[in-house]
């Protein structure tokens, strides 16, 4: 084999190297972003459960009379108030901690003191959770407790967080109530 040959060849493999690099590259960003366009998506429903569905959905699983709903449905309302207060404000100091980190020089004593925040507005969210769960359980009857506890365990998800009804929960078969 000539020098030329060889020099075509040696510059065809890098052609074919570095083409596939990019792809390997490009798939895996491409990936990356709908993962988390995924993820994002989830968690966006999630937030927005119509506080309706979820009494509906511990109306059907609890048995609750209609005196019942009616309190379970003034505890969500107002539960939802404000754990959406709070989770706009979660939202804005996630901002306010990403902007920080993006500065040139970021302020170490700020970024621990929106950490703070976020934490104490956390603290808030599950005391508001529990306090949701509590107010429901004064309206429950002994039964309905014991089967309003095993809801909630069963609705813990990975990091023992509780996940409530998402939208679209249906009893029966494909039948919407």
């Amino acid at each position: 084999m000539n020098t030329m040959t060889k020099q075509r060849l040696l510059v065809g493999l890098i052609v074919v190297l570095i083409a596939t690099n990019l792809s390997t590259i490009g798939s895996f960003y491409y990936h990356r972003f709908s993962e988390q366009k995924k993820i994002e998506a989830e968690l966006t429903t999630q937030a927005s459960v119509p506080g309706e569905q979820r009494t509906r959905y511990f109306r059907d699983q609890l048995g609750l009379s209609d005196e019942q709903t009616n309190s379970i449905r003034e505890i969500n309302r107002s539960f939802n108030r404000s754990a959406r207060t709070i989770e706009s404000k979660l939202a804005e100091l996630r901002q306010e901690i990403v902007g920080e980190l993006g500065q040139s020089n970021s302020d170490t004593v700020r970024l621990k003191n929106i950490a703070a925040e976020i934490g104490n507005n956390h603290r808030e969210l599950k005391e508001l959770t529990t306090k949701f769960y509590l107010d429901m359980k004064k309206v429950c009857s002994p039964e309905q407790q014991k089967k309003l506890h095993t809801i909630f365990q069963s609705m813990l998800n990975k990091e023992n967080q509780v996940n409530l009804p998402q939208p679209g929960y249906q009893r029966g078969r494909g039948r919407n109530r």
